[in-house]
């Protein structure tokens, strides 16, 4: 009984792809977004950032927060704020 080399390298062969193509598709895979931060989180890095004296914080979307808050000068601003990373996005003076 003589089998050539490659015919007992086949099932391994066969293996070997199959992993590798279910490798693939999993390092394929986009991993799911950040969670966003809960309020004490998001108030921490805004202060964090300089601002003081937070008066209101509301979540307006699964991606963004509304802050009014003092600034570093002492003046109300409202503060638009990435909910995932505290990134102040916008800043805007109150009168």
């Amino acid at each position: 009984m003589h089998r050539s080399i490659t015919s007992s390298l086949r099932p391994v062969l066969a293996a070997l792809v199959l992993t590798t193509a279910t490798a693939a598709a999993v390092a394929q895979t986009p991993a799911a977004p950040p969670a966003a931060m809960n309020f004490q989180q998001v108030v921490e890095r805004v202060v964090a950032q300089g601002y003081n004296d937070v008066r209101e914080v509301e979540r307006k979307s699964d991606k963004l927060y509304e802050i009014k808050a003092r600034n570093g000068q002492g003046r109300w601003v409202e503060l638009y704020v990435d909910a995932r990373s505290g990134e102040i996005l916008r800043e805007e003076a109150k009168r």
